[in-house]
């Protein structure tokens, strides 16, 4: 029987759109759950469920979008307001 990686390929495909910006917020949340997801049915049933490199670097690539986001309202905040601009957020500055 073949093993099934197709939620851990969706998790990597999700998390490849992290540069794309305001869909990464979306896409990035899919990319970590369904990492998660994948990494949960491989660790539950081996013999049927494959990609965990592939889930991994979703999730990964997922969370680079929150971290970033993170950062950048984090330098926004501190009184840089050419970051607030180059995000888009001026009126928080």
């Amino acid at each position: 029987m073949k093993k099934s990686k197709s939620i851990a390929i969706a998790s990597f495909a999700f998390g490849m759109t992290f540069w794309i910006p305001l869909l990464n917020l979306i896409f990035g949340l899919f990319a970590v759950i369904f990492g998660f997801k994948a990494l949960s049915n491989i660790k539950k049933n081996p013999e049927d469920y494959s990609g965990k490199w592939f889930a991994i670097t979703g999730i990964a690539l997922g969370a680079i979008v929150y971290i970033g986001y993170a950062t950048g309202l984090g330098i926004c905040f501190s009184g840089y307001k050419g970051i607030c601009e180059s995000m888009g957020i001026t009126f928080l500055s």
